[in-house]
């Protein structure tokens, strides 16, 4: 089963957000590859849909982790997406398996090639400009909200 984060056709739901408007998610903490980074969190459905859209700009050290119930197939696409973003896929166990970019207001398909649980988006390039590349290990807590990570090794 794929499940395809829709960021586009929900305006009617959103209209605040659409007009530019859109609140900030909760936060956490998570180390991607040793880099300590302050995320925001989308971890329901209503927050996955929006995702970053209407956003004008991201922080260098700011992105947002998708945190999905069980690890699957998922999909994401740039409708209503202004500014380039690059995203990681990542296995339950924290482990990058696959990062790609992914242009402002572009409505191809980036699907993970594995089932994973996590995804992370972050400004374009930042990845690679942090040299974090797939295999690489995101700690990321094991329950939201609290601060215990997972233990796994590089």
């Amino acid at each position: 089963m794929i499940v395809l984060v829709c960021i586009g056709a929900v305006c009617n739901s959103f209209d605040a957000v659409c007009q530019g408007e859109q609140k900030r998610n909760k936060v956490t903490a998570i180390n991607v590859a040793g880099i300590e980074l302050k995320v925001e969190l989308a971890t329901t459905t209503e927050e996955q849909i929006l995702g970053l859209m209407y956003r004008d700009k991201l922080e260098d050290k700011g992105g947002m982790l998708f945190v999905f119930p069980k690890e699957q197939t998922l999909s994401f696409w740039m409708k209503d997406t202004r500014i380039p973003l690059s995203i990681a896929f990542i296995k339950a166990d924290g482990r990058i398996i696959q990062i790609e970019s992914m242009k402002p207001y572009s409505l191809d398909s980036h699907v993970s090639k594995e089932k994973v649980k996590y995804a992370l988006e972050m400004n374009d390039g930042w990845f690679r400009v942090h040299n974090v590349k797939e295999g690489d290990i995101i700690k990321i807590p094991l329950t939201i909200g609290k601060n215990e990570f997972m233990e796994t090794e590089k």
